[in-house]
């Protein structure tokens, strides 16, 4: 059954179910409504959920049905010689998820929508790089959307944006214990949700800055890998293995 490519082994050699992206599916349409039974969701609201269950949709499809070469690199020369990969699929759905959301949230000048559009789908791309290892993905959302909903609890955001927070927090035990991970289904939303996070509170020329680092750690990551850099920085590797069990339990 194709379901069973859900269930994996992880970088340990353990079987673990990638459940985690329907499990934060799950609690941002669940937000979503409860946000809009006791007040109002509008269109940007709605329009971001949708578009991040389509990037989970697009997410899910590349865990069960993989087709083509691994990485970003790889993907577009496959496109390129003309050959259709889940990769692909999922850059697709990516930028026509940021166009559509960007377009929901209220009007800003058009090089910052432009730069917003490349903001989320990089940032879409990037938390797919990020889940190599348990905890990693997550440990690097929740920071951003807490502070986000935090600093400015927007309509656009809040309705799907704190439930999406509760289920990471949630799930990051479950990763870190190794009883579930992200997967594409997960990690890809992830990404999604704090790119549009950020470009709805963040003021024009930081969109700008924010896309550009975006996409920088996305080449970064296709060069140098983002594991080597981390393992490099004595912070951010202790802070990337906090709470992660040990290899000799």
């Amino acid at each position: 059954m194709r379901w069973g490519r859900l269930v994996v082994e992880n970088h340990r050699g353990r079987l673990v179910p990638r459940t985690l992206g329907l499990w934060l599916a799950l609690c941002a349409s669940v937000s979503t409504l409860f946000v809009d039974a006791t007040g109002h969701v509008g269109p940007a609201g709605w329009g971001g959920l949708g578009c991040l269950l389509l990037v989970a949709a697009a997410g899910l499809v590349d865990d069960l049905f993989p087709i083509g070469p691994r990485g970003l690199r790889g993907h577009l020369r496959a496109l390129i010689d003309g050959h259709m990969t889940t990769g692909v699929l999922k850059l697709i759905v990516a930028i026509g998820g940021a166009v559509v959301a960007i377009a929901l949230q209220p009007e800003r000048q058009a090089p910052i929508e432009l730069a917003g559009v490349v903001l989320v789908a990089a940032a879409t791309n990037l938390w797919n790089g990020l889940d190599v290892a348990p905890g990693r993905a997550l440990k690097a959302f929740l920071p951003v959307e807490l502070a986000v909903l935090l600093a400015r609890p927007a309509p656009e955001l809040l309705p799907f944006g704190a439930g999406l927070a509760v289920g990471a927090a949630i799930g990051l035990i479950l990763d870190l214990r190794e009883r579930a991970m992200l997967g594409d289904g997960g990690s890809n939303p992830l990404g999604f949700a704090a790119g549009l996070s950020l470009y709805v509170v963040l003021p024009g020329p930081a969109v700008v800055a924010g896309a550009v680092l975006a996409v920088t750690l996305n080449l970064l990551a296709e060069t140098v890998t983002l594991s080597r850099a981390i393992r490099a920085v004595p912070p951010l590797r202790w802070l990337d293995e906090l709470g992660r069990i040990r290899p000799s339990t």
